[in-house]
């Protein structure tokens, strides 16, 4: 009976910690706060749309380059 219970209690404990590990390895579902990407029409970086600086349908990541226009 003891050999069982010990049995038992040592799937359990495996069972938890695999359990806990397949919790912790999965990444964050994309919800409500993901937030669309455009590139810089000067420099090609990807950006937050949110902190996109627009002229003439094209998207710039600052000042700056929304001055210098599209890049080569």
């Amino acid at each position: 009976m003891a050999k069982f219970l010990l049995f038992v209690a040592v799937i359990a404990v495996i069972y938890f910690f695999v359990r806990a590990a397949n919790r912790r390895g999965k990444p964050p579902a994309a919800g409500a706060n993901a937030e669309s990407m455009v590139r810089c029409a000067h420099c090609g970086v990807h950006f937050p749309s949110a902190e996109a600086m627009s002229m003439d349908g094209q998207d710039y990541c600052s000042e700056e380059h929304r001055r210098l226009g599209a890049g080569p």
